[in-house]
This record gives structure tokens, C-alpha cells and sequence, in this order.
């Protein structure tokens, strides 16, 4: 019942709803002209005519007692016959001749009516057959004209049921041509525009006035679009020159501070500034690059050999493990390249590891590689795997990351979205969290 009343609820177009009212007006329309029909046949069937013929016969009767037998009408559509004792010939039809007294019609009769046989093509009729001793009276009424009228009636019917089923068609035929044709090239065009080409509009020459009203409504969003994606374009662009500025100074007083005599104690420091230096250039390179509409055929163009950079990455965060009892361990890593940029990889991978050096105080933290999928699992209290996998959801969902959550899974939620990979967080075998980075759509066959 239940799914009965949600397909009878669920929301449909304007045309199907209007094709649904046309079809029940035309079912509407048909049942009360079958209605009809059977009204009008049942006129010729009303005991009106019994009445009738008992009228009739009556007076008919009073003529025979009268001795004008003679005066009986014999043509027409009402005719009598009397039949005297003794009478071998006589004028009535010989099909009601022999009948016994009583009232016959050849149409399905009410009442005092029972059915004749043998009559087929004698027309249709209405007949009396009563006692008059010494003899009999028999009345008949024909309703040939009657019945003729109410078949032409009844073919009028059909015929205007058929004109009804005509033109509700046409006008279904008419909206799918006028509304809903219209309403989907508008909808094909809407989705055929790239992205990229900033000057595609949609075509206001529509022939109805509506389509054309949706048209200019569009082409108008379109318009406020590109203005806002030109400012964020601009903003983008002077911010990445802005920042590169600053960058490159930093990490060019940090070379040059390596160069002086220091003394040790700087150096963790100044490795501290390097790491970040480096980590904030990456971060800046995936925002611009995610921010660019991918070109089909085109993207990616860079491969990153996958078994060599993780190695380096799993280098670069050994200083975060400064001071904790633990330790991050490599496996044998087989031969892996992707169609990625490595910019991309680093960042990504570089997230999970980071993520497992928070949650782990001793122990150990395993990076390992197989069939395209790079696992980070570590030996720690870990986090909340539920949580983790929560706000990565999250932040699949939003166009920027949550305030105060940092950069860390929107990147990696957008860089998986880009380029078709998964990342799954649950807990360890024993303890702490084990996050697999599914990378198998980009890997190249070798």
C-alpha cells in the first residue's frame, strides 16, 4: 500500500500531468456516452410499451364488439388483426398468428415482455396477442424507425469518442512539441556548454514565449557565473603571485643560512623552516591546480614512478618522530607508476602519515604498496576511525574545508575526486588505524 500511494505521490512533469487529466476527461467522456447509449436503448425497451400496447388493443377490442372489425388499421406502424372462429386465411403474420395470448417483443423486454423466436429480419416490433371470444386480437407496433434512430445515435457515439481520443491526442502530441521538446534541447544545450568557455550562452529563439523567459533567466545566471569565477580567477592568480614572492625569499634565506656557521642548535629550526616552506609551496600548487578545470584528453601529463617517492616522503617525515618511541617503516615497494602529478601524491600520502605520527606515541607506523593501494597503519592509540571517515565524507560534500579543520582531508577528498581514487579509515588489526589510499585508477600497466 505503501508504494501505491508513493508512485500515486511522486512528483511528475507538467505534461505528463496534463496527459493524465486529458486521458481521464476522454475516459470520463466515453463512459458517459456509453451511458448514454444505454439510456437511449433502453427506450425501446421501457414498459411504456407494454402500457401502450394495452391501451391500444383495448380500444382496437371495442371495435370488434362494435362490428367494426373491418376498420382495424392493417398498415402503418401500429396494425391489428382479428381472427374469428373458424378463420383458416387471415391477413396477420403468420409468425404471431399461432401465438397464444400474451405481450412479445423482439428487443430484450421489461416485464409482461418475453422474447419472440424465429423472427430474424420481420424488423423490430412490439405485439399483444389477447382473447376476444370468439376469437382473438392480435396489435402490433413497429419501432424500426425508433431503433434505426438509436443505432445512427449510437454510431454518432463512437464516432465523437473517437474524435474525442483525436484531439486528445493532438494536444498530448502538441505539448510534447511545444513544452517538453523545447524544455529538453534547453536542458541538453544547458549541459553541453564547458565549462571553460566563459562567452557560451543559450539560444533565445525559442518560438514559445515561456522557453524563451527560462532562456534569458539562464543566460543572465550565466553571466553573474562568469563574473564570479573571472573575480576568483583574478583573486586566484594575484594571490599565487603574491605568495610565490615570499616563499622564495624564505627559502632563499634559509639556503643562505645554512651556508653561515650556525651553530647546531639552529639546525632543527631551520629544518622546521624548510619543511614548511616546502609543505606550504606543495599545498599552493595543488590548490591552482585544483582549481583548474580538467581538459578532457589532456590530463594528467606528468607520471610519478610511485615506489621512489615514497621513500622520500617517509625520509621527510622522520623528524616528527623527534623525542616519541616510535618509528616508520617501509616495505618493499613494487614497481608503480601513475598518471598523476607528483605534487599530488606527496600531499595526499603525506596527510595519512602525518595524521598516524599524531596518534602515535611508540611503536611503529607501516607504509606499505600493493595492487595500487598505499596503507598507512600505525601501532598507536590511533583516532576515531568513525570520526576520521565522517569529516572526510564532509568534506567531500563542501566546496572548501570546515573552519578550523585545516586543509588536510578536503585536500585529499578533492584530489580523490579529480582523479577517481578512494581513501579508507577503520581501525587496525590491533590497535591504532590503518588508512588505505586506493590509487589503482591512475596506475599505468606496465
Amino acid at each position: 500500500m505503501n508504494r501505491v500511494f508513493a508512485r500515486i505521490l511522486k512528483p511528475r512533469g507538467v505534461h505528463g500531468g496534463i496527459t493524465v487529466a486529458l486521458v481521464v476527461f476522454g475516459l470520463i467522456m466515453a463512459a458517459s456516452l456509453a451511458f448514454q447509449n444505454f439510456s437511449s436503448q433502453g427506450l425501446i425497451e421501457h414498459p411504456y410499451w407494454g402500457d401502450l400496447l394495452r391501451s391500444i388493443s383495448a380500444d382496437h377490442a371495442a371495435r370488434v364488439r362494435a362490428g367494426e372489425a373491418d376498420t382495424l388499421p392493417q398498415t402503418g406502424l401500429v396494425r391489428s388483426w382479428y381472427i374469428g372462429p373458424g378463420q383458416a386465411a387471415t391477413a396477420a403474420p403468420s409468425y404471431l398468428a399461432e401465438l397464444p395470448p400474451g405481450f412479445y417483443s423482439t428487443e430484450n423486454g421489461f416485464r409482461n415482455f418475453a422474447e419472440l423466436e424465429n423472427v430474424q429480419g420481420r424488423g423490430s416490433f412490439h405485439a399483444a396477442v389477447v382473447d376476444l371470444p370468439p376469437g382473438r386480437l392480435i396489435t402490433r407496433v413497429d419501432i424500426d424507425a425508433i431503433e434505426d434512430q438509436q443505432n445512427r445515435t449510437s454510431w454518432w457515439s463512437v464516432l465523437w469518442a473517437l474524435s474525442y481520443a483525436l484531439m486528445i491526442w493532438a494536444v498530448v502530441a502538441w505539448l510534447h512539441a511545444n513544452l517538453v521538446r523545447p524544455v529538453r534541447d534547453l536542458a541538453d544545450r544547458m549541459q553541453a556548454i564547458d565549462p571553460r568557455d566563459s562567452a557560451a550562452r543559450l539560444p533565445t529563439t525559442y518560438l514559445r514565449e515561456e522557453i524563451q523567459v527560462i532562456a534569458q533567466a539562464s543566460n543572465v545566471h550565466l553571466d553573474r557565473v562568469g563574473q564570479f569565477i573571472e573575480r576568483e580567477r583574478s583573486l586566484l592568480d594575484q594571490a599565487s603571485h603574491e605568495f610565490r614572492t615570499p616563499i622564495a625569499v624564505i627559502a632563499g634565506a634559509v639556503d643562505v643560512l645554512r651556508q653561515m656557521p650556525l651553530p647546531d642548535t639552529s639546525q632543527p629550526a631551520l629544518a622546521r623552516i624548510e619543511s614548511a616552506v616546502e609543505g606550504l609551496s606543495e599545498t599552493m600548487v595543488a590548490l591552482l591546480y585544483l582549481a583548474r578545470e580538467p581538459e578532457d584528453g589532456s590530463e594528467p601529463a606528468e607520471v610519478t614512478a610511485l615506489h621512489e617517492c615514497l621513500p622520500r616522503l617517509v625520509q621527510d617525515h622522520e623528524y616528527l618522530l623527534q623525542g616519541r618511541a616510535a618509528q616508520l617503516r617501509l616495505s618493499d615497494l613494487p614497481p608503480t607508476y601513475l598518471a598523476a602529478p607528483e605534487a599530488m601524491v606527496r600531499i595526499a600520502v603525506s596527510n595519512l602519515i602525518r595524521n598516524a605520527i599524531e596518534h602515535t606515541e611508540a611503536g611503529h607506523i607501516d607504509v606499505t604498496l600493493a595492487n595500487g593501494v598505499v596503507s598507512v597503519i600505525d601501532s598507536g592509540s590511533g583516532f576515531n576511525p568513525v570520526e576520521a571517515a565522517r569529516r572526510y565524507r564532509d568534506s567531500l560534500r563542501q566546496a572548501s574545508p570546515p573552519r578550523g579543520q585545516g586543509l588536510g582531508l578536503f585536500l585529499i577528498g578533492r584530489i580523490c575526486e579529480r582523479f577517481g581514487w578512494s581513501l579508507a579509515i577503520d581501525a587496525g588489526d590491533f590497535s591504532g588505524t590503518r588508512a588505505r589510499l586506493d590509487v589503482s585508477a591512475s596506475v599505468i600497466p606496465l
